[in-house]
């Protein structure tokens, strides 16, 4: 198990016992320095941001099935900009019912309220920040036969824009899927998985382009022990879009995700992470975007009550049908510090750069946090 992700006996939290149920509540509060709020290339303004967060998880305790219910707020005040006050929230149910020889299904749900950052190039740079209602719900049958295994799956996200002027970003997305896959052994499953997507916008963008589409693709999956140290989940595959539109050019593109996790010591854990997606896109004039990522994390446990971490990605968002590619360099290092099973202190600091083929769309910003969160 990463180190972040193990019990630590005397500072882990315990929860609270309602019969059946545990609930696991959570709260914080922080501080951040940032000295380019708007992510501007010329005309930089800094801020400090207060952060109030809390959260809830009530997760079952049967001796089969399992239900649980995630809950999250967060409110961010700027001190200078208050027109940039943001809250986000999100409540996640999630459903597992284990079935007959080794079968399961799962049904999860969400409803959240989402802003998207200053550093994002979907983001539409307006004087206050671009706030987005989500509501998806995805099912999955998994059946077992001996090794063999096989299902379905449906899923429908819905994006609804709160903000004037952004109603041609609304959409809903549909997506079918058929995982069939084999345990070669007790720790390696390959899974390959044929899928439809339909994605449908409510209207059509500031220049008149319909971005409506049908989608077939397929991955293929390994996941895998390696060894006891070194363990891998990556997927590789296509898709293939069928544009509405004539204007837009029909495509057929490589896509592929997964994580490497290298347990150096039972002190350090190191993961690498890759994505090639495709995704929906709010810019006008662009059908959809190639969004290609990589990252490494580092996970040290100084102490057992003092966790070290520091982080590097990149992300390269290229916009089909649409002259503009952006490129972004995130690094990050952190600290927290475990008083006690209630309590902990945390610091961050975090650098961003974005290079983009659009004039005045470069920036470079630093972020420093100081932050308290408590836990029962």
């Amino acid at each position: 198990m990463a180190v972040f992700d193990r019990t630590r006996p005397g500072y882990d939290a315990k929860g609270l016992d309602l019969g059946g149920f545990r609930l696991f509540p959570r709260a914080g509060v922080s501080e951040t320095y940032d000295d380019n709020i708007f992510a501007d290339d010329s005309d930089e303004e800094a801020d400090l941001i207060t952060s109030i967060a809390a959260a809830l998880t009530a997760r079952s305790e049967w001796s089969r099935h399992e239900l649980s219910i995630e809950g999250q707020l967060r409110h961010q005040s700027f001190l200078d900009n208050d027109e940039q006050d943001r809250t986000e929230f999100l409540v996640k149910p999630e459903l597992r019912l284990d079935l007959a020889e080794r079968s399961t299904a799962t049904l999860t749900s969400e409803y959240s309220r989402r802003v998207i950052g200053r550093d994002d190039p979907e983001d539409a740079g307006d004087e206050e920040p671009t706030e987005f209602d989500r509501y998806a719900t995805r099912a999955e049958l998994i059946g077992r036969a001996n090794r063999a295994f096989f299902g379905v799956n449906g899923a429908v996200r819905r994006d609804d824009y709160i903000s004037s002027g952004d109603d041609d970003r609304d959409r809903t997305e549909f997506r079918f899927g058929l995982p069939l896959g084999y345990e070669v052994s007790a720790k390696t499953d390959v899974v390959l998985e044929p899928f439809l997507r339909w994605r449908d916008f409510d209207e059509l963008d500031s220049t008149g382009a319909d971005r409506d589409a049908f989608a077939a693709g397929s991955t293929i999956g390994l996941k895998t022990e390696v060894t006891s140290l070194f363990h891998l989940n990556f997927n590789v595959g296509f898709v293939a879009n069928d544009y509405d539109d004539p204007r837009f050019d029909d495509a057929v593109d490589l896509i592929f995700g997964g994580e490497a996790v290298w347990y150096v010591t039972p002190m350090t854990t190191v993961k690498a992470r890759a994505a090639r997606r495709d995704i929906a896109t709010g810019e006008p004039g662009a059908s959809s975007k190639t969004q290609s990522s990589a990252g490494l994390e580092l996970q040290h446990e100084l102490q057992r009550n003092v966790l070290l971490g520091a982080e590097a990605s990149y992300i390269n968002d290229d916009f089909r049908d649409l002259d503009r590619n952006d490129d972004r360099a995130i690094f990050a290092v952190g600290a927290e510090y475990l008083l006690n099973p209630y309590v902990s202190l945390s610091a961050d600091y975090r650098y961003e750069q974005r290079w983009s083929d659009v004039a005045e769309e470069d920036f470079s910003r630093n972020l420093v946090t100081l932050g308290l969160k408590t836990r029962f």
